[in-house]
């Protein structure tokens, strides 16, 4: 209970005022009467007179009292702070930064849960908690619950999650929480920098703990069967002297030492001789930090799938050379395209040609055609030299036909001019000009035209050539795994060809998948780390990173809730003055009866 205007109990001195009167009063007075005149007052008394009466003195003692007091009271103008409902909104980070150790060994997570634990014991005093949990996803973790045991269960049953924090949807819904419970007190546990919030309170975790991180890892093929693994190192907050090693197929093979300024990425980069040789490659440091989490990154190098091409050609220089020099299975060189019956193969290349009927195969690779596939028109041929580069426009066959190319120095000297309609994909322009397409045929067939003749530019004298093949070539064998690293939160693609053994893949934490249906199957990933996978033909795996902003909490600029007008914080303050003025009302009514009762029988 609180007082609004609290020096109205100076009020209650009149209580002790009250006592000395009845102290100091007069209890009765001698009066001289006739006997005859205390018979008959006697005999009406008696008749008049009530079993309690010989409390009366006390009765009316007690109603003073309690009318000063009570005057007092509504003077002081009380208010009880228990007596307006209030709801509280918990916002819980569940984002990987929050699985971050702090000095006393929990997890900021695990901190923030212990004072919603705290916090909850409100519940019991006529108050009620809903909670929010901001992983990958805002959702709800339980609604206004009114039981602090419903709280404490639903704490216990949660979990801190590996992706980012959906800090925006949890806002979106503490909008929404607030429009139902316009009197509610919304607070948010995160380890980020919030520099301003209206209408919300944040309790900030963490941030004196020291964490290194290994992110944006890549690798880059040099062509002769070596790459170049490359990383960022960063010591986030501190200046430190860290170690990276490169393991390969779980053993160290080199060490090297890196000065890194605080919150400043230091280049981490090691080369490869042969990708083909190990099954696996790993970059990792050990620096006792407090998130250990993203201080490792394996690689599993890809195992292209076998795939026999039918070449149809009358200049096969520069194709069946690069062909044979990827080693992906058998080459069937023809000079026309009845020469060799296009079927049972993979991949089907015309250079020069376009056959009547796309073969059944897994691509058609159509280079300088005579004539346009349907869905191109030709409007000329240009002969200025020109650079090729990638469209700008990015789409799925862009990723997949243009990975580790380049495309630096390559020019070409002439190539055919066409209008392509919306179902084609530009993948390379040369001055504006797409001469590099791609599409789907109704048959599933991946359809890839490039409108030049390869005597007419310098692309089969690089590296980027024979890229561009083995790209073709996945797109008609697709690989076993869409990607070899990615982030948590995000959906791994394995794609399974018909007659194909099943698939078991091993999770971080023991759980076993096995995927045995042709086709492309969807894997959500939830957990950072290694992913091998087996097969009856191959070894192979994957592995999930934590976001990169997640080795450094960001910094939020503002958060801002809107809260509507209410009066209802006022209207228990105005219900609670009502009451004492009706009581005081009611006590000086029974005491004025009482004292009238009185003069009436003195008189």
């Amino acid at each position: 209970m609180s007082f609004q205007n609290p020096r109205g109990l100076w009020l209650l001195l009149g209580i002790p005022v009250l006592i000395l009167i009845w102290l100091i009063r007069q209890q009765h007075e001698n009066r001289r009467v006739s006997s005859s005149y205390i018979w008959r007052l006697s005999d009406r008394f008696l008749k008049r007179r009530l079993p309690l009466s010989r409390f009366r003195r006390w009765l009316v003692f007690l109603l003073q009292l309690l009318l000063v007091a009570g005057g007092a009271f509504l003077a002081a103008r009380p208010v009880l702070d228990h007596g307006a409902q209030v709801d509280y909104l918990i916002i819980l980070d569940a984002s990987a930064s929050m699985q971050t150790k702090t000095e006393g060994g929990d997890t900021r997570y695990e901190t923030a849960v212990g004072m919603v634990r705290a916090l909850s014991k409100e519940v019991s005093d006529g108050h009620t908690m809903s909670v929010v949990l901001a992983g990958e996803q805002a959702e709800y973790l339980l609604a206004d619950a009114s039981s602090r045991q419903e709280v404490l269960s639903a704490l216990d049953a949660s979990s801190c999650g590996w992706g980012g924090c959906a800090l925006s949807g949890a806002m979106t819904l503490a909008q929404l929480f607030l429009y139902e419970h316009p009197g509610a007190e919304v607070i948010l546990y995160t380890d980020q920098t919030v520099e301003e919030a209206e209408e919300i309170t944040v309790v900030r975790l963490g941030g004196e703990e020291w964490n290194a991180a290994l992110t944006r890892f890549s690798v880059q093929q040099d062509g002769e069967g070596g790459a170049d693994l490359t990383a960022a190192l960063t010591s986030h907050g501190q200046d430190a002297q860290i170690a990276v090693g490169l393991y390969v197929d779980g053993r160290l093979a080199e060490v090297v030492n890196y000065a890194c300024r605080a919150d400043t990425p230091a280049q981490v980069r090691f080369h490869v001789d042969d990708l083909k040789a190990v099954a696996s490659f790993a970059l990792a440091i050990d620096p006792g930090d407090a998130l250990a989490e993203d201080n490792r990154i394996v690689y599993f190098p890809e195992n292209e799938r076998p795939c026999d091409t039918l070449l149809v050609t009358q200049t096969p220089f520069y194709l069946e050379t690069a062909l044979d020099a990827l080693g992906r299975g058998e080459v069937r060189l023809a000079a026309t395209e009845t020469e060799i019956l296009p079927s049972g193969y993979d991949l089907c290349v015309f250079d020069g040609f376009v056959p009547d009927t796309f073969p059944q195969a897994g691509a058609i690779f159509l280079v300088n055609p005579p004539a346009m596939p349907d869905g191109l028109t030709l409007r000329g041929v240009s002969e200025e030299p020109v650079s090729l580069t990638a469209s700008a426009a990015g789409s799925v066959f862009l990723d997949k036909l243009l990975a580790n190319m380049t495309l630096g120095e390559t020019v070409v000297a002439k190539h055919a001019v066409v209008d392509a309609t919306d179902d084609w994909t530009t993948v390379c322009s040369a001055a504006g000009d797409p001469v590099l397409l791609a599409r789907n045929l109704e048959n599933g067939c991946a359809l890839v035209v490039l409108l030049f003749d390869l005597h007419d530019a310098n692309l089969p004298l690089q590296t980027d050539f024979l890229h561009l093949l083995r790209n073709v070539m996945n797109l008609a064998t697709p690989s076993l795994l869409e990607r070899r690293i990615l982030t948590v939160g995000e959906t791994q693609t394995v794609t399974l060809l018909p007659n194909a053994a099943p698939v078991v893949i091993t999770a971080p934490d023991g759980t076993v998948t096995e995927i045995g249906e042709a086709g492309d199957t969807k894997l959500a990933v939830s957990l950072p780390g290694a992913y091998p996978l087996v097969t009856e033909d191959e070894e192979a795996g994957f592995f999930a990173v934590i976001p990169e902003e997640e080795s450094a909490p960001a910094q939020t600029a503002s958060l801002t809730l809107i809260r509507e007008e209410s009066d209802s914080k006022t209207a228990p303050e105005e219900a609670t003055e009502g009451i004492w003025r009706i009581a005081a009302l009611i006590l000086l009514a029974i005491l004025l009866t009482e004292w009238g009762i009185y003069v009436y029988e003195q008189h």
